[in-house]
C-alpha cells in the first residue's frame, strides 16, 4: 500500500514538473514575441525620418520662374522651364476637410496645385486641423520624386499670413506608407524639402502613378483664426 502511494506521489510530481516547465516555456515564448513586436514597432517609428527644409526661397510666379529658367545665356536649357504640372500631372487632389467659401474666396484643395499663391487651402474642422490630410494622386509622371516645396500659410496678404494658422509639423506618406516628418519654419516663402532617393523609382523603373499624402501634426497658431492654411504644394525633381 505504501509502495503504491509513493509511486503515485512520484508520478504526480513528474507531471507537475512537466506542466511547470511547459508553462514557463510558454511564458518565455510570449515574452519573446512581445519584445519582438515592441522592437518591430520601434524600428518602424525610427524609419520615419524628420527633415528640415534645405532652404526657404522668395516666392516666384510661374511666369517669373519661366524667365529665370529660360534665360538667353543658358544654352543647356533649350526647352525653358518645366512646371511641376508638366512633370507631375494630377488626376485628383482631395482633402479630409476644407473651410467653407468666404464670399468669392474659396479654400478648395485644388488651389494647392495651381501655382497661384493668392489662392489657398484651409482645413475646415473645429480647432487647428490636427490629423487633417491632403492627398495628391499623380499620373503619367515623367520625373523622379525627390523633394517637395510648401508655401506655408495664407499669402493673400501679410496680415492674412499672420492671422491664420500655419503648419509646424507634417507627415508625408508615399502610396500610403509614412516616409518623412516635415519640420516647417514659421516664415513666408517656399520651403524646400529634399531627399536622396527617388521615391517613385523601384528596380530602376519609374513609377508613373502614385499618391502623396500630407497630414497636419502640429501648427503655429494664428493671431486671429484657428484654421490652418497652406497656399501651395509643389513636387520637385524635374528641373
Amino acid at each position: 500500500m505504501k509502495k503504491a502511494i509513493y509511486l503515485l506521489f512520484f508520478v504526480t510530481s513528474l507531471i507537475c514538473v512537466a506542466c511547470g516547465g511547459s508553462a514557463n516555456k510558454n511564458t518565455a515564448q510570449n515574452s519573446d514575441e512581445t519584445t519582438a513586436s515592441q522592437v518591430e514597432a520601434t524600428t518602424t517609428a525610427v524609419e520615419i525620418n524628420e527633415i528640415d527644409p534645405v532652404g526657404v526661397y522668395e516666392i516666384m510666379t510661374a511666369q517669373e520662374l519661366g524667365k529665370a529658367y529660360d534665360g538667353e545665356d543658358d544654352e543647356e536649357d533649350e526647352d525653358g522651364y518645366d512646371s511641376p504640372q508638366d512633370c507631375y500631372p494630377t488626376s485628383n487632389i482631395y482633402a479630409t476637410s476644407r473651410l467653407a467659401a468666404q464670399g468669392n474666396v474659396n479654400y478648395d484643395e485644388k488651389n494647392l496645385y495651381d501655382e497661384d499663391y493668392q489662392t489657398s487651402w484651409a482645413e475646415g474642422v473645429d480647432g487647428y486641423g490636427i490629423g487633417e490630410k491632403i492627398t495628391f494622386a499623380f499620373n503619367d509622371v515623367n520625373a523622379g520624386f525627390t523633394g517637395i516645396e510648401i508655401a506655408n500659410g495664407d499669402y493673400a496678404s501679410e496680415d492674412s499670413w499672420k492671422n491664420y494658422s500655419r503648419v509646424k509639423k507634417m507627415k508625408l506618406s508615399f502610396n500610403g506608407e509614412p516616409m518623412f516628418i516635415l519640420n516647417l519654419k514659421d516664415e513666408m516663402g517656399n520651403q524646400v524639402f529634399s531627399w536622396d532617393k527617388e521615391l517613385n523609382v523601384k528596380d530602376e523603373e519609374l513609377l508613373r502613378e502614385f499618391t502623396v499624402t500630407l497630414e497636419i501634426m502640429d501648427v503655429y497658431k494664428g493671431d486671429l483664426y484657428d484654421n490652418t492654411v497652406i497656399s501651395e504644394v509643389l513636387p520637385s525633381g524635374c528641373y
